[in-house]
C-alpha cells in the first residue's frame, strides 16, 4: 500500500493544449522520494511537455501540481528552483568559455558586497565536485569536457541548488557506455540521499537497469504506472505503441519496385568527422519508399547529411545506378540527382525572407540562367507549375516564405527539388510540425513520387508513419544498423524492439 508521506511530487489530470494539438490529456504522476521514476513513451507522446510543466517552462491548461503535499499554483522556473526541483535538459547549453564554477553558480554567485567572490565560488565548486567524486577542477573551462562531463556538471549544479527532485530528459542520448556508467553511479548516490529522479529515456536496457517505477504516456494520455518489476520489454513496448494505423497513411502497395538506384556499403563516420554512424549498408530501389527509424541519437540524420554531402564520411562506398561516386559536397549530390529535405526546413530548406518563386528556383539556377542573365519569366512559369502540382496555398509567387503555414512551407521545399533532375529524394521528418491534413497531403505526394519512379528515403520519429508509408524499414540504434525489415515484418513492436536494443534481426 502506498505511503502518502513518500510522495514528494504529484501531478493530477494535467492538460496542455498547443494550437491545434492536445499535447497532454489528463496525465497523472506520483513521484516518491529516493526513487528513479522513468517516463516511457514514443517520440511525441508528451513526456518532455509534462516535464516542462513541472519545472515551470509551460503552464498547464488544466490539472493540479502538488509538491511535498502542498498545491502549487502557476509557477516559473525560478519558483521550482527555490522549491528544490531542477531540470537537466536533453539539449545542454553550457557556456563553453566559462569555468565549471562559473557555470554551476551562474546567477547565484557568492558575493562580497557588490562583487563576485571568486575564491569562495571556486572553493564551493571544488568541494561539491569532490563530494560527488566528479574528477574535474573548478577552474577548468567547460570546453575542455566531453558531453558526459557537461551532464555531470549539470547534475552538480542541481545538487548545489539542494534539489529534492531532478528531472533528466534523455541524459544519455549522446554519451558513450563508459560515461553512462558514471552517470548512473551519480544517480545511485542521489537516491541514497533521498533525491527523487524523473528520468526520460527510450533505451530498454537503461529502463530496467535504473528504474524503480515506470509511467507510460501515449499520445498525450496517461496509460499506466507501476513498479519496474511488473514490466518486461515486450509489455512496455506494447503499452508504448498500442494503436492502429489509419487512412492518413495512403501507401500504395501496388507500385512496382525497380532497379537499385542507390547503394551504400559500410559507410562510417569516425570521431574526427563527428562520429555518429558506422558500417551502414543498404540498397534503395526506384519506386521504393525506404523508411529509416530509430530513437534520439540513432544517427539517421547524420547518415543522410553525409550521403547528401553536408558532412564528411570517413570510409565506405556510395553507388548511383551501379557506379561508384564520391560525394564531397551538396553540389556533387545534386549533380547525381540526390535531393534532401531537412528536418529543419526553416534553417536549411527555405530563405524565409525571400518570395516563393525565389525559393523554388534557388537550387536550380543553372536551368534559368543563360549568358549570365536570369530568365525571371521562366522561373515564374515553372514555379506556377509546381504550385499547381503540389497544391501550395499562396496568395501569389511574390509572398514571403515565412508567411506560409508549416505544411505549405514544406511543399515549397519539395517544389525546389522537383524542378531539378531529382531521382533520389531524402525526406528527414517530412511531416514534423504540420497539421494532420497537411500530413496526409505530403504522404500522397510521396506515393506520387514513387509511382513516377523516384526513389524515396524517409526518416521519421513517428512509428505509425514509418509503418504506414515504407516498403522496407532500416532500423538504427546509436549509430549502428540493427536490421532491415520488409513491409510484413515492419510492425511497430518489431521496430521499437530493434531501436531500443531489445533484439537483433538478420538483415534482409
Amino acid at each position: 500500500m502506498e505511503r502518502q508521506e513518500q510522495i514528494i511530487l504529484e501531478m493530477r489530470h494535467i492538460v496542455k493544449i498547443f494550437p491545434g494539438v492536445k499535447a497532454l490529456d489528463g496525465v497523472d504522476l506520483k513521484v516518491r522520494k529516493g526513487a528513479v521514476h522513468v517516463i516511457c513513451g514514443e517520440n511525441g507522446a508528451g513526456k518532455s511537455t509534462l516535464m516542462k510543466i513541472i519545472n515551470g517552462t509551460y503552464a498547464a491548461d488544466e490539472g493540479e501540481m502538488l509538491f511535498e503535499g502542498k498545491p502549487v499554483g502557476r509557477h516559473t522556473i525560478q519558483d521550482t528552483m527555490k522549491m528544490g526541483i531542477a531540470m537537466i535538459y536533453q539539449e545542454l547549453n553550457p557556456i563553453m568559455e566559462m569555468t565549471l564554477g562559473e557555470n554551476i553558480f551562474l546567477g547565484r554567485e557568492p558575493k562580497t558586497g557588490a562583487f563576485v567572490n571568486f575564491n569562495e565560488l571556486y572553493r564551493q565548486t571544488q568541494q561539491l565536485l569532490d563530494q560527488l567524486n566528479i574528477p574535474y577542477q573548478a577552474r577548468q573551462k567547460m570546453k575542455e569536457l566531453s558531453i558526459a562531463g557537461h551532464q555531470l556538471i549539470e547534475i552538480a549544479k542541481a545538487i548545489s541548488m539542494k534539489a529534492k527532485v531532478i528531472i533528466m530528459d534523455e541524459p544519455s542520448s549522446a554519451i558513450a557506455d563508459a560515461e553512462v556508467d558514471v552517470l548512473f553511479r551519480q544517480i545511485a548516490a542521489l537516491k541514497e540521499k533521498g533525491v527523487a529522479i524523473l528520468y526520460i529515456t527510450h533505451k530498454m536496457d537503461e529502463i530496467f537497469r535504473i528504474a524503480d517505477e515506470i509511467t507510460i504516456i501515449r499520445d498525450g494520455k496517461w496509460i499506466e504506472s507501476g513498479p519496474a518489476g511488473e514490466y518486461d520489454s515486450n509489455k512496455l513496448v506494447s503499452l508504448m505503441v498500442g494503436r492502429e494505423i489509419t487512412s492518413i497513411f495512403p501507401k500504395d502497395t501496388t507500385i512496382p519496385i525497380g532497379d537499385v538506384v542507390l547503394e551504400v556499403k559500410h559507410l562510417t563516420q569516425q570521431e574526427a568527422d563527428g562520429g555518429r554512424f558506422r558500417d551502414i549498408s543498404f540498397q534503395l530501389h526506384r519506386g521504393e519508399i525506404l523508411g529509416f527509424s530509430g530513437l534520439v541519437g540513432a544517427g539517421r540524420s547524420e547518415l543522410m547529411r553525409a550521403i547528401f554531402g553536408l558532412d564528411a564520411y570517413t570510409s565506405g562506398e556510395i553507388y548511383i545506378d551501379g557506379k561508384p561516386v564520391h560525394i564531397r559536397n551538396t553540389a556533387d549530390a545534386i549533380a547525381h540527382g540526390i535531393a534532401m529535405v531537412s528536418e529543419d526546413r526553416k534553417e536549411y530548406g527555405l530563405v524565409l525572407g525571400r518570395n516563393i518563386a525565389q525559393n523554388i528556383s534557388l537550387a536550380n539556377m543553372k536551368q534559368f540562367t543563360k549568358w549570365g542573365l536570369v530568365n525571371d519569366q521562366r522561373i515564374a512559369e515553372r514555379s506556377r507549375e509546381m504550385v499547381e502540382l503540389l497544391r501550395i496555398k499562396i496568395a501569389g509567387l511574390d509572398v514571403a516564405a515565412y508567411t506560409l503555414s508549416g505544411g505549405n512551407q514544406q511543399k515549397v521545399v519539395l517544389a525546389k527539388w522537383l524542378i531539378g533532375n531529382t531521382k533520389i529524394m531524402i525526406l528527414d521528418e517530412p511531416t514534423r510540425g504540420i497539421d494532420v491534413g497537411a500530413k496526409s497531403e505530403i504522404h500522397k505526394l510521396m506515393g506520387q513520387f514513387a509511382r513516377q519512379g523516384m526513389a524515396v528515403i524517409m526518416i521519421s520519429s513517428e512509428l505509425p508513419e514509418v509503418v504506414g508509408m515504407s516498403d522496407r524499414v532500416v532500423v538504427m540504434q546509436e549509430g549502428v544498423q540493427k536490421g532491415i525489415l520488409d513491409r510484413e515484418q515492419a510492425t511497430q513492436e518489431n521496430i521499437m524492439r530493434l531501436a531500443t536494443g531489445g533484439m537483433n534481426l538478420e538483415q534482409q
